[in-house]
């Protein structure tokens, strides 16, 4: 072999592992990875749900539910108890403009995988939905938020309870509990950690140089995508600033309509619509 080529494949590989040593678990690809453990995936829902003994029969993980229209949410992780009680978490990294809506989205089309073709909504299952963010996004100072519903009788309010719990978590408030510690350690997800049991032990064995060249692939492939993904976005960038019309930049920077719409409202850009 070439020594110029073997000495570049031993450098990319090595750029590839420190790239890894780097990442935490609001990072996308290395979020997925990870939970494709089942023993990642059980201390992260039990840590959540403050239930050490929570038993799960089922997981899955970056579930990306099929859908024939609109847009295909997709979670980190699905899990479902004994009991049939269903556990749906997104970690969310960038900034979502309506987060309460887009929890309500996840619900919705959720719901309707759960439900088999012809049974009534009592089947319905229990379901938790978990919105963790590295920010504050409702700025109250606290670390877990939790929506309760309420059904308004004259002057008084009594619980209404409709199977769904919708939290929202955080990493940026530490507020000294065991789930704020969990919310600092997907901040940081350092290597030698091992603070959250079997979250830490998987984590430390891919960003070992063993675990790290067994996943090396797929993390090749998502160096790959995000940087396409760049390249369309300057694509998208440009022509907006150029005043190109809506249809010609979804063709040719070959991003979703939505994508540039949002891409050009956090730029202050106009778009044209023709």
């Amino acid at each position: 072999m070439n020594e110029s080529v073997s000495y570049s494949c031993i450098a990319n590989i090595e750029k590839l592992l420190k790239q890894i040593q780097a990442m935490n678990l609001f990072t996308d690809i290395f979020t997925s990875v990870v939970f494709k453990d089942e023993g990642a995936c059980l201390h992260l829902v039990r840590q959540l749900m403050q239930n050490p003994t929570l038993n799960i029969v089922a997981f899955r993980t970056q579930d990306a539910i099929p859908m024939l229209i609109s847009k295909s949410p997709r979670l980190d992780v699905t899990a479902e108890d004994d009991k049939g009680t269903i556990y749906e978490i997104e970690i969310q990294r960038l900034k979502e403009l309506a987060p309460a809506r887009r929890t309500r989205y996840y619900s919705s089309v959720m719901d309707s995988e759960l439900l088999r073709k012809g049974a009534t909504y009592d089947k319905l299952p229990e379901v938790y939905l978990f919105y963790i963010s590295e920010d504050d996004i409702w700025h109250g100072g606290q670390t877990v938020y939790e929506v309760e519903q309420s059904l308004r009788l004259g002057t008084k309010r009594i619980s209404y309870d409709n199977g769904l719990h919708t939290i929202y978590v955080n990493a940026e408030i530490d507020d000294g509990s065991s789930v704020a510690k969990l919310m600092q350690y997907l901040k940081t997800a350092k290597a030698g950690d091992t603070s959250q049991g079997a979250l830490s032990q998987y984590v430390n064995y891919l960003k070992s140089p063993e675990g790290g060249r067994e996943v090396m692939g797929e993390f090749e492939k998502y160096v790959t995508e995000q940087t396409e993904a760049k390249v369309h976005k300057e694509t998208a960038l440009e022509m907006l600033k150029d005043k190109k019309p809506l249809h010609e930049i979804v063709k040719y920077s070959k991003l979703a309509k939505d994508v540039v719409l949002q891409l050009a409202k956090e730029n202050g850009l106009e778009v044209v619509i023709g």
